[in-house]
């Protein structure tokens, strides 16, 4: 019945059922084949919820929701405007640059996407950039959004496998920053290649401005990792801390939040958590059916009895993350490749931390790639032109990425080395 269950769950993602409700039905299926009374199933589907860092993500969201609301992005899009207009194709570098720096406040691949999308994308059509391009170079910088901390992905992460959630945040800084710098030169190769626009060299002042216009909102990531890294919160308490300096932020210091976004604010952080939580939930119960049939065990045996070379075997497992990140959401390819990939890991010799962000930075360029491709979907919207279009654009994003994440697979001092210098092996 085991495979009854995956086949129903493939059939049901191809009809497009939502992914949290074809995991769920798929495992109904096989829990009512085998005669497995249901309340193990609602066991297993609420169990998994009764966790204290959990509590950070609706913090989280509502602190994202709070800054995209109050008109962060456009503060942050002037600092990076300051910043790096002056290269080739200088607004497709503002993008690379405000994702980077949005990823530290929102947490959240989509919310960048939208708020600096929705901003940039129609800036860069008005400049002579072409709309595929824009979309595709918006979709692509999006995703760094779950691997530079903060973010409600390594939380997830960090409760499946009981690893410190600061050692994680420290962990995923240096290959999310690499992830930008390399999108940063490929912008800036297609931009003097298509001859894109560059702009002038932003004055002192206007530099100054930018920097003043941002400081209070570069302080929050800087404040939210940092009382977490030094113990002086746990991550839902700063969670929580952040979603309030946000609001104040927005509602008396910026005074762009009025009742109605925060009205707005609340609801999309109740969806947003909603939608996370639920996947989790429906993921709980297919990852136990797993596990109770031993198919996690199986094919790690497998994968371990192919006598490949110790190298053979990483990049084995990174290409099945590329190909599992492309059909199904993050969360669920977590809870299915966790329990299979950590056995193999160990036995290869790869750090926990070091692995574990090997697989969010392997899932996480799914974000942006077809058939899935949750910012590509919502990038094309903003540009308004066809998924098929925007997709020629996104192969040396994708090419420039994946280098990343084979550099970071061979090389765990890029993951290691900032969480050991701060808080000790």
């Amino acid at each position: 019945m085991i495979w009854v269950m995956i086949a129903s769950f493939l059939l049901f993602v191809a009809l497009g059922v939502p992914i949290a409700f074809s995991i769920g039905a798929s495992s109904l299926i096989y829990i009512l084949a085998e005669d497995i009374p249901l309340s193990m199933m609602a066991q297993r589907f609420f169990s998994n919820t009764q966790s204290f860092a959990f509590l950070a993500i609706p913090y989280f969201m509502l602190m994202g929701s709070f800054m995209v609301n109050a008109g962060i992005a456009q503060r942050l899009i002037k600092f990076a405007d300051s910043l790096v207009r002056h290269f080739p194709g200088g607004l497709g570098c503002v993008s690379v640059v405000t994702n980077m720096v949005m990823a530290g406040v929102s947490g959240s691949s989509v919310a960048d996407c939208a708020a600096v999308g929705s901003v940039l994308i129609p800036e860069m059509k008005r400049n002579g950039y072409d709309g595929k391009f824009a979309a595709a170079l918006n979709s692509c910088t999006s995703v760094v959004g779950i691997i530079i901390p903060p973010s409600s992905t390594m939380i997830i992460i960090s409760w499946l496998t009981n690893l410190s959630i600061a050692k994680m945040f420290m962990a995923g800084a240096v290959p999310g920053i690499l992830i930008s710098i390399s999108y940063f030169l490929v912008t800036i190769f297609i931009a003097k290649r298509r001859g894109y626009p560059r702009q002038p060299r932003a004055t002192v002042k206007e530099i100054w401005d930018g920097i003043k216009s941002a400081s209070l909102t570069l302080i929050l990531p800087i404040f939210l990792v940092g009382v977490i890294v030094l113990g002086i919160a746990t991550v839902t308490e700063a969670a929580a801390a952040s979603a309030v300096y946000a609001l104040i932020l927005g509602l008396f210091v910026y005074r762009t939040l009025d009742f109605k976004l925060i009205a707005k604010s609340l609801k999309e952080a109740v969806v947003g958590t909603t939608t996370v939580m639920l996947v989790v939930c429906t993921s709980s119960v297919f990852t136990w059916v797993l596990i109770r049939e031993g198919i996690p065990v199986m094919i790690a045996n497998t994968l371990l009895s192919l006598g490949l070379p110790d190298w053979a075997l990483k990049v084995v497992m990174v290409l099945i993350l590329f190909a599992a990140g492309t059909v199904m959401d993050n969360v669920p390819n977590l809870f299915i490749f966790i329990p299979i990939f950590f056995p193999i890991a160990s036995q290869l010799g790869f750090d926990p931390i070091h692995f574990s962000i090997v697989i969010l930075i392997s899932l996480a360029l799914g974000l942006f790639t077809p058939p899935v491709g949750t910012t590509l979907f919502l990038s094309c919207q903003l540009a308004d032109v066809k998924i098929e279009e925007a997709a020629k654009d996104l192969a040396p994003y994708f090419i420039a990425a994946a280098t990343i994440v084979f550099l970071v697979t061979f090389v765990p001092s890029l993951t290691l080395w900032l969480p050991n210098v701060i808080l000790g092996k």
